[in-house]
């Protein structure tokens, strides 16, 4: 895809790691940080980052209650070199830590899975150090999807989306809860709350995106759901046939790219994400 000399080259990445890194970075004074404990995880890929923003002085523990998630958060880890960094096997509501372990725990899209939001933030205020910092970044919106030449397409998108939500609230769990989080925070006595977002925005057309780029968002897209998630969307209203459909229309568009490269540069399809919110607060005296 050619670029316009006036509009800067960027490689959007494919995760929100890099992004909420960047905000951290901008709400934190990592130099005065040297203990880290970010609670759920997963692969890891935040946990690297933030092992990169507390440097040499410090250190960073990714707890996780998928060992064999860990084994590959930890084989990534490797493979970039971190050595300030380790994983172990952890239990949100239960964290085997001792009090006031770190001076920094964060956790990301977390709650927005568990039942349990009150209690995993208590045992995460009791292993931050007095005056320390926790920071909790879990989405408060629906992912948004318009496509212009396709009236279709953006209605089952819209629709998949909003299933994944209901199908997660008849479980007792809130998609979101980043929305409710400062009112959590004040209640558990955190102090000095600061606010940011992240939030990305896939245009095909973007020419600061490669083609490589697009066509990895495109095959995310039209990638089959296990059947655990289509049962949940099953359960939030949405039938399986529309399912099919929506993965059969991505999949044509995915087709399309790679037959016609250059069509992506008229393209005015738009997806944005779920908008991260992004809390951190000083933890009491």
């Amino acid at each position: 895809m050619r670029r316009s000399g006036i509009i800067r080259e960027r490689r959007i990445p494919s995760d929100k790691s890099a992004e909420l890194a960047q905000v951290l970075a901008s709400l934190i004074d990592f130099s005065q940080i040297t203990r880290i404990v970010e609670v759920g995880c997963g692969r890891g890929r935040l946990a690297i980052r933030l092992a990169g923003l507390v440097g040499a002085h410090g250190h960073v523990v990714g707890l996780d209650a998928s060992k064999e998630v860990l084994g590959l958060a930890a084989r990534d880890a490797r493979a970039a070199r971190v050595s300030n960094l380790t994983f172990e096997v952890g239990d949100a509501r239960d964290l085997r830590l001792p009090d006031g372990a770190a001076d920094l725990v964060i956790c990301s899209s977390l709650l927005c899975s568990l039942k349990e939001v009150d209690a995993v933030v208590r045992e995460m205020l009791r292993i931050t150090r007095k005056g320390g910092v926790l920071v909790i970044a879990e989405p408060g919106g629906e992912q948004l999807c318009h496509d212009p030449d396709s009236r279709r397409f953006t209605y089952l998108s819209a629709k998949l989306n909003g299933a994944f939500v209901r199908g997660w609230g008849r479980r007792g769990v809130d998609q979101h809860v980043g929305l409710r989080v400062p009112g959590i925070l004040l209640r558990h006595g955190v102090k000095e709350i600061a606010a940011e977002v992240v939030c990305q925005v896939f245009l095909m057309s973007d020419p600061r995106r490669t083609l490589e780029d697009v066509e990895g968002q495109l095959k995310t897209e039209s990638t089959g759901l296990p059947e655990s998630t289509m049962a949940l969307v099953s359960r939030g209203g949405m039938k399986r046939k529309e399912v099919e459909q929506h993965q059969a229309m991505a999949r044509r568009r995915l087709a399309g790219l790679k037959s016609s490269p250059k069509g992506v540069r008229q393209s005015g399809y738009v997806r944005v994400t779920s908008p991260l919110l992004v809390y951190a607060g000083r933890v009491p005296e």
